[in-house]
């Protein structure tokens, strides 16, 4: 029960603050052009975030090889999206959903190879 705990818990942290922390800092992401392709650094930015929510988990000590837990973070990478049709000046956008689940897929395959020392 207490994995559980933390594991919500960062989750529920990490999405407050991905849709508080852009509110108070409106941050403009550029754009740019890379051989005919214009890449969006904001998408980039969701792939970021949530690739650093799974390894954080990980830290904490949370299974992050666990099916549960991949359920759990596609479940927040949706509702992170999700509740931006109720803040106001926010907007659901389509690609950084499938950034943020891109950032929780390749963090599932990461954090399930990377092997963090017990201090203890």
């Amino acid at each position: 029960m207490r994995r559980f705990s933390i594991l919500f818990l960062t989750i529920a942290l990490w999405v407050t603050a991905i849709l508080v922390i852009p509110t108070l800092l409106p941050i403009n992401f550029p754009k740019f052009k890379c051989l005919g392709i214009t890449i969006h650094t904001d998408y980039l930015v969701h792939v970021a975030l949530f690739f650093l929510l799974v390894i954080s988990l990980k830290i904490v000590g949370i299974k992050t090889t666990s099916i549960g837990v991949l359920v759990l973070l596609l479940v927040a990478s949706v509702l992170a999206e999700v509740w931006q049709l109720y803040i106001p000046h926010r907007t659901f956008n389509t690609y950084d959903l499938i950034s943020n689940i891109i950032g929780v897929v390749i963090g599932y395959g990461v954090g399930g190879r990377v092997r963090i020392k017990d201090k203890g």
